[in-house]
C-alpha cells in the first residue's frame, strides 16, 4: 500500500508540473522543450529510486533468509510473499519506464 502511494504522489507531481508549464506565457517549441526535460528528470529520478528500493529490498531479504528463523514460518513466509509482489510491481514499473523513454521523440 505504500508503493501505491508512493507512485500516486509521483503521478500527481509530474501531472502538476506538467499543468504548470503548460499554463506559462512560452512559446509552443520552449514549452514542448521544457516538457521534454522535465519528463527526463522525472524519469530519471523515479529510475533511481527504485533502483535504491530493490537494493534495499534484496538486503532485507537476504536478513530474513539468514536471520528470519526464529519467525515462525507462516509470518516469515507472508513477509517474503509481498517482498515477491513488491519486487514484482517495481519491475513492472521500470519496464513501463523503459517504455516510455523509448517513446519518448528524439530531438
Amino acid at each position: 500500500m505504500k508503493a501505491e502511494s508512493f507512485f500516486a504522489l509521483m503521478a500527481g507531481a509530474a501531472a502538476g508540473l506538467v499543468a504548470g508549464i503548460l499554463i506559462a506565457p512560452d512559446k509552443g517549441e520552449v514549452t514542448r522543450e521544457k516538457l521534454k526535460e522535465e519528463a527526463g528528470d522525472a524519469a530519471h529520478d523515479l529510475h533511481v529510486r527504485a533502483r535504491y528500493a530493490r537494493k534495499e529490498m534484496n538486503a532485507l531479504k537476504k536478513t530474513l533468509a539468514e536471520q528470519g528463523a526464529s519467525f515462525k514460518d507462516d509470518a516469515r513466509a507472508k513477509i517474503l510473499e509481498q517482498l515477491d509482489r513488491l519486487e514484482k510491481a517495481l519491475s513492472r514499473d521500470e519496464a513501463q519506464e523503459d517504455v516510455d523513454e523509448q517513446a519518448q521523440p528524439t530531438a
